[in-house]
């Protein structure tokens, strides 16, 4: 049997093909077919003769039933012929309407993108729904209660052997480890992550395969940006990087090489080693303990199971492990395991932080409403625009009507317009956003990025269709309106519409208005934020986290180690006239999670302080005074042994009117003595208040009485100095120099306070920012609607105004002619974007434990800013008016 064309392209061919052509048109593609045979190219025979059909596939050979020669879009295709020519005939109104379009369309996909970004985080695992990161919350009753997104390290094994609905359970901790030899060590951080981490997630692999991830504890795996920094273009396989793990350096070898994390992952990791390390760093106690916390644990469960049922399971099983609560068994309830879905990590600020940032869902829904509100902006400039130009257009609705035309069919006429229109800008706006993105970035500090597939097409085809939609319906139906006998007597075509396009010109000022005026709130309250006097002195002052004795056990080692080591440095730099008030301390200011620790009193109710732990000279180098008995004294052995300092919150809470001579409320702690009280400093970011802190150089005789301790922040000592020098680099270098001649095997790691301080509200800066890029937006686009509004205004009054100016009016009573009504809308908008603002701003105000009363300033610069904007184009319109001879405005057509 010889071979055949295949038979589904023949059927093809012959659903299309014109009846007249099919014959001749089968038999030339039939003879190609067996040219191509007999040169005994089969495969290539039948590829070919399926590309000839479909290159066949043209208007030309289609049969008339194919061709869509029906009314409809017969119809479509000759509307849009028309709008394409009505717009590119009027110029000027349809570049202010596409340039309106344009820039809202371009708001809107800038800040959707953002919000996009926020919304998906970790969507990109193929099994996010099963995955959920564990969390544990401790209550024992009057306020003692401890919640926290890190777990026990015993949570894997635990849930792994207790529960059939998991699957796999990971866990995954960051931990700073010195990498390389002798000078050239650097620090990085480094992620111990269980050897089938890639069974839960997906990390796409460049070299390497899952089965050898991470095979043994000797083994690293790189990031594809880290295998171009430590081997450049080399293959990384097989060769190795020198790692401290605890006090031994080991060379691991490079088992995998993986693409870098996207942006929107809660874990993100350069570098990763197998968490079996953790015995070499971690003591054999942590691997069976309840109450010490490290690691993140993910649980990926399996097909068909649910989180509720192993939910309700956690209370059975931690109850069967016999846990005990100081002598006490757990009772039900007193220790809690939940569990949280993947994807609700990133914007859910109800569980406590864990190693990712946490955004803030609130701002995300404030971006995205004020996108939206621009691009509802754009379309109503271009609505009102339209309505404003219905007048004009009278004539032509009422010959359409005269020759049959129906009210669909000129609703379908002016909506093609909209589409167009809608289409076109969607297409620049798309274009402009996709190369402004960069700058976006710079300016707001975020990081989106613009993916176009070609799936896409059709999201944004349809978007424009849908703002052609929105922004064209009501001009259509105001235009098809009109009744055919008004139009031939002349009469106002206008009467009963002009409520709604003011009611539109409205919602534009009232936009307006609360954009401007949340910008300069939350500006005010972003000031008031950095400005604000925090209690101490932080300008100039340079911070650099000091090395630990490696060997040392637990925090009380870590800080005497780090102490010790900041007092060689600190020797050194005192020798150098330019800097001053050096100090050691093991938390800075400006950063959360300071240590808190909590005993019972001698009523044996529950309290918790903030714990710091400094030199003599720390409080003097931030000038924090004391505001009753005294300083730490350098050279005094009894301060550094067991005197204690703490703030007004500390007193307060604690009850001590008369606290100086005194000791902290508790029978457990060692032998010590409140030696002085400091004023309230904003030791931590103004979203919190004050909590009470105790300030000592011994922790002993505070460790000898506290029942519980957490640590968030960093405990390593920081040495901190004041630079009196007008060249900072020049600091950097005495530190470096310094540095390096003390530890010459360590790298010095420093920072700015100042620059500490202002990381803590990022978020609201780039939420300013990106307000600000809006109300510009808004701003223009308003600019834009009033300006073709008032064009078509002072033309409807062109006869009006010739009149006038006949009778001797003036230039500054034509302005009021003119912006009279527009005075009216915008106190209108201002009057009611007023209580609008307030209670959605009051709602972000909640944010913070300081924050700026509200006056009346912000609505009454938001409004003249308005009326300037309108008093502008007024202005300029009222001059194009008076420079028209009055002869030709009252010439008769």
């Amino acid at each position: 049997m010889n071979p055949q064309p295949p038979k589904w392209a023949d059927r093809f061919l012959a659903w299309f093909c014109h009846p007249d052509l099919l014959e001749d048109l089968q038999g030339d593609l039939y003879e190609i077919f067996e040219q191509k045979l007999l040169q005994g190219q089969k495969r290539k025979a039948q590829y070919l003769y399926i590309w000839l059909v479909l290159r066949s596939f043209r208007w030309s050979a289609l049969k008339e039933n194919q061709k869509l020669k029906n009314s409809f879009f017969t119809m479509t295709k000759n509307n849009i012929k028309i709008a394409i020519r009505v717009l590119w005939r009027d110029k000027f109104n349809s570049a202010i309407n596409l340039l309106g379009l344009t820039l809202g369309i371009t708001c809107f996909l800038l800040l959707g993108l953002y919000v996009k970004q926020e919304v998906t985080y970790d969507h990109f695992h193929s099994k996010k729904d099963r995955i959920y990161r564990s969390w544990v919350k401790e209550d024992y009753g009057d306020g003692r209660e401890f919640f926290n997104s890190h777990t026990p390290l015993l949570f894997e094994a635990l849930f792994e052997d207790n529960f059939p609905e998991v699957e796999r359970s990971v866990q995954y901790i960051e931990h700073d480890f010195l990498v390389g030899r002798n000078e050239n060590r650097i620090d990085e951080i480094i992620a111990l992550v269980s050897p089938d981490f890639l069974e839960v997630f997906d990390v796409p692999l460049i070299y390497g395969d899952k089965s050898t991830f991470l095979p043994s504890r000797e083994h690293i795996v790189i990031s594809r940006s880290y295998a171009e920094k430590y081997f450049g273009l080399e293959n990384p396989m097989g060769k190795t990087i020198a790692v401290e793990v605890d006090t031994l350096i080991h060379d691991l070898t490079v088992s995998a090489v993986f693409e870098d994390f996207p942006v929107e992952s809660s874990i993100r990791f350069d570098m990763a080693i197998s968490a079996e390390n953790g015995r070499r760093i971690y003591r054999d106690r942590l691997y069976t303990s309840w109450f010490n916390i490290i690691p993140e644990t993910y649980v990926l469960l399996k097909e068909g199971t649910s989180i509720s049922s192993m939910e309700s399971k956690t209370q059975d099983v931690v109850l069967s492990q016999g846990v005990t609560y100081g002598d006490e068994p757990l009772e039900k309830d007193q220790y809690q395991i939940g569990f949280q879905p993947l994807t609700d990590i990133h914007l859910n600020p109800d569980i406590p932080l864990g190693t990712a940032p946490v955004g803030n869902p609130q701002y995300v829904i404030i971006l995205g409403a004020i996108g939206f509100l621009v691009l509802i902006m754009a379309c109503v400039n271009y609505t009102t625009l339209s309505a404003g130009q219905s007048l004009k257009r009278s004539k032509e609705v009422g010959m359409r009507k005269v020759l049959g035309a129906s009210k669909r069919t000129l609703i379908y006429q002016y909506l093609s317009e909209s589409l167009v229109l809608a289409v076109v800008a969607m297409t620049i706006g798309t274009v402009i956003t996709f190369f402004l993105i960069p700058t976006f970035n710079a300016l707001t500090g975020t990081e989106i990025f613009f993916q176009f597939e070609w799936w896409h097409t059709g999201i944004y085809l349809a978007i424009g269709l849908a703002i052609g939609l929105l922004a064209g319906a009501y001009p259509a139906l105001i235009i098809t309106a009109f009744k055919t006998i008004n139009i031939i007597n002349g009469s106002n075509q206008s009467t009963g519409k002009l409520a709604a396009r003011k009611g539109l010109v409205i919602l534009q000022f009232l936009v307006t208005v609360f954009l401007i005026s949340t910008v300069l709130i939350m500006r005010q309250q972003i000031n008031f934020l950095m400005d604000k006097d925090l209690g101490y002195d932080y300008k100039a002052v340079i911070s650099s986290e000091l090395p630990i004795d490696p060997n040392g056990r637990g925090i009380r080692d870590a800080l005497k180690s780090g102490l010790d080591n900041g007092e060689l440095l600190k020797a050194k730099l005192e020798k150098h006239p330019k800097i001053s008030k050096i100090a050691i301390g093991n938390h800075l200011f400006g950063s959360n999670g300071w240590t808190h620790v909590a005993f019972n009193d001698d009523n044996d109710d529950f309290k918790w302080f903030r714990l710091l732990v400094v030199n003599a000279e720390y409080l003097s180098a931030f000038n924090i005074e004391p505001i009753q008995g005294r300083n730490f004294e350098v050279g005094n052995g009894l301060d550094k042994r067991q005197s204690v300092i703490i703030n007004q919150s500390a007193a307060k809470y604690f009850g001590l009117e008369n606290p100086v001579g005194g000791k902290l409320p508790g029978p457990e702690f060692g032998e010590h003595q409140i030696v002085g009280v400091v004023k309230d400093f904003h030791y931590s970011s103004l979203h919190t208040e004050v909590e009470p802190l105790v300030i000592v150089q011994n922790i002993m005789p505070i460790f000898a009485g506290v029942t519980d301790a957490d640590v968030k922040d960093s405990y390593s000592p920081k040495i901190v100095f004041t630079y009196s020098g007008n060249n900072l680099h020049d600091a950097i270098e005495i530190l470096e120099n310094e540095w390096e001649t003390t530890f010459p095997s360590e790298a010095p790691n420093f920072e700015f306070i100042d620059d500490r301080i202002s990381r803590q509200y990022e978020s609201e800066a780039r939420l300013n920012k990106l307000i600000v890029i809006a109300t510009i937006l808004s701003i223009l686009i308003a600019g834009l609607g009033l300006f073709g509004l008032i064009m078509l205004v002072a033309n409807s009054k062109i006869k009006e105004i010739g009149i006038r100016k006949v009778m001797g009016a003036s230039p500054l009573s034509i302005f009021q002619l003119l912006i009279k009504g527009f005075v009216i809308q915008l106190i209108l908008a201002i009057v009611l974007s007023v209580p609008l603002t307030l209670y959605l701003i009051n709602q972000w105000l909640e944010n913070f434990a300081y924050r700026v009363d509200i006056g009346s300033l912000p609505f009454v610069l938001s409004g003249l800013a308005t009326l300037l904007i309108a008093v502008a184009v007024v202005v300029y319109h009222t001059i194009q008016a008076t420079r028209i001879n009055p002869i030709e405005s009252l010439r008769v057509e």
